[in-house]
């Protein structure tokens, strides 16, 4: 019965379906991936970045979108067409000898991300879009990423969320630009997702 009662209750948090998998927004671009603890870039700050998934059918003009952090600070998108299903990696810095190896689209300035801390990203009409707020309970690890498993999955979740489990450049853990290592499309594990947080 405590099994149904849990079944009952994640149905009823959740909204609209992509391809069979529930989420809680209708957003064309989402946050899909970020890096906090780099170890193989020249310094933490370096090395940290930030990757846009468009989960939508339409190619989006990221012009006029913004991504701002925990602090306030605000990164403003130039204008640059996004095919669907496509990503964004917005870093630190485009030296693959300072970034830990990889090339990002876009390089911000005055903007970090901590320990614990959030991202929100906004339309171009400052529509909230999406937000990742992560504390101690979240799979952000020295030297991985965090990477969203499914990108129609709730993105306020810990449990939605994994370490990346691939390599890149010079040797940390995640995959800017590409499909996240931790992705998987199974309603078994979605579900369970879901069923987790509500224990928790």
């Amino acid at each position: 019965m405590q099994g149904i009662i849990l079944l009952m209750a994640v149905t009823a948090q959740v909204s609209s379906p992509i391809d069979g998998i529930t989420t809680s927004g209708s957003s064309s671009l989402i946050i899909n991936e970020f890096m906090v603890l780099p170890v193989a870039s020249s310094t933490e700050l370096k090395g940290q970045y930030v990757e846009i998934f468009n989960r939508s059918s339409e190619w989006v003009n990221l012009a006029g979108w913004s991504l701002e952090n925990h602090q306030g600070n605000v990164f403003y998108f130039s204008s640059y067409m996004l095919p669907p299903s496509s990503y964004f990696v917005i870093g630190a810095s485009s030296l693959g000898s300072e970034n830990g190896g990889y090339s990002p689209n876009a390089v911000w300035s005055s903007f970090m991300l901590s320990r614990y801390g959030e991202v929100t990203i906004y339309s171009p009409n400052r529509d909230f879009a999406d937000k990742v707020d992560w504390d101690g309970t979240w799979p952000v690890c020295s030297g991985a990423s965090c990477e969203r498993i499914n990108p129609g999955w709730e993105s306020g979740l810990s449990s939605t969320w994994g370490a990346s489990v691939y390599t890149f450049g010079q040797g940390d853990y995640g995959t800017p630009g590409q499909q996240n290592s931790v992705y998987s499309n199974s309603f078994a594990q979605n579900s369970w997702a879901f069923i987790k947080a509500f224990i928790d």
